[in-house]
């Protein structure tokens, strides 16, 4: 019986689509490169309507970038590699006329970059293979996530206890660039989004953009009801900016342990935070790590091509385990 529950509650969820909305799927399966509609049930469980999204619109987050061995924020050299931990709220699913989920997703990733070009103040990055690799997406049916201490995302903790591990994968090595220009080298405050929780932390002036591709391995099938196709993926378009302007900078970021790791530091905000300042006086100066404001959305693709499409859930990986027994409690 619970079988037959996980076969057709798919089926149920398509007739709440336009057949040219899983025509399109279908087609994206096979297609590399091509943003795909996908099916989503936003809180799992069946209370939300189930959407067709596109991609994904992310609240601005934080990313913290921090040297690998002899490396440098400050003079980066050709060569250089550095450690990147990134964070964010969702703000709304794309191409589904805008439904808002109130930040109740959110994620966080970790990879490697290294310089491929420093010229003046400009330097660009590619993404490589190696280090801390993790791409993770959670839902909070309380959500709680903390810009400014840098807490809430991902998994579980003492400040926050409840999320669900709802997606995962690793960044893509074989693409991915970041490119940061600084065009005011004069300190100014780090925090300039309402009042400054860091009043001792000022920063450069800089801006850049850059792009992400995480190959998604696992899902819980509860929030992705029409299954995911082998080698399908999401493709992040994201613009960096310091000061922080929209979202407070974040004290504390998660590694693929999820283990808390000192960001700007200590704060005037009230909760748990971590202790040491890793950016210095001056962000993007005199500090072991650089801090950047991340405004990021992200497109459903399929990034590799594969003769015969089957949804990730055959694969027996974890989180298909987990989503199972979502469907049983149901029925």
């Amino acid at each position: 019986m619970v079988n037959n529950a996980v076969q057709m509650i798919p089926i149920l969820q398509m007739s709440m689509f336009k057949p040219y909305q899983f025509l399109f799927v279908a087609a994206c399966m096979v297609l590399p490169g091509v943003a795909c509609a996908v099916a989503i049930d936003p809180d799992g469980v069946g209370l939300d309507p189930a959407i067709g999204a596109r991609g994904m619109n992310w609240t601005a987050g934080n990313t913290l970038i921090t040297p690998v061995g002899g490396a440098s924020i400050f003079a980066h050299p050709v060569g250089d590699v550095f450690q990147s931990y990134t964070h964010a709220s969702l703000h709304e699913f794309g191409g589904s006329s805008g439904v808002n989920i109130g930040g109740r997703w959110t994620f966080v990733a970790g990879y490697r970059e290294q310089v491929v070009s420093t010229l003046g103040n400009n330097v660009v990055l590619d993404t490589i293979g190696g280090g801390d690799n993790f791409f993770r997406l959670y839902f909070d049916a309380t959500p709680n996530a903390n810009s400014g201490n840098g807490t809430g995302y991902g998994p579980p903790d003492i400040t926050n206890p409840d999320p669900v591990l709802i997606l995962s994968g690793t960044i893509n090595a074989s693409t991915g660039q970041t490119a940061i220009s600084a065009f005011n080298v004069g300190p100014d405050s780090l925090d300039k989004s309402g009042v400054d929780n860091y009043p001792v932390v000022d920063s450069i002036t800089a801006v850049g953009d850059g792009t992400l591709a995480a190959i998604i391995e696992s899902f819980d099938p509860a929030y992705f009801p029409e299954g995911l196709p082998i080698g399908f993926g999401l493709d992040f378009q994201i613009t960096f900016s310091v000061p922080f302007s929209q979202t407070d900078p974040s004290s504390c970021f998660k590694n693929g342990a999820g283990a808390l790791i000192n960001g700007v530091g200590p704060n005037t905000l009230d909760g748990l935070e971590c202790s040491v300042n890793t950016v210095g006086n001056i962000n993007g100066i005199d500090g072991t790590n650089l801090i950047l404001m991340t405004d990021a959305s992200a497109l459903f693709t399929q990034v590799t091509t594969v003769p015969e499409p089957m949804p990730l859930a055959l694969l027996g990986v974890g989180l298909v385990a987990m989503g199972t027994g979502k469907w049983r409690r149901k029925g």
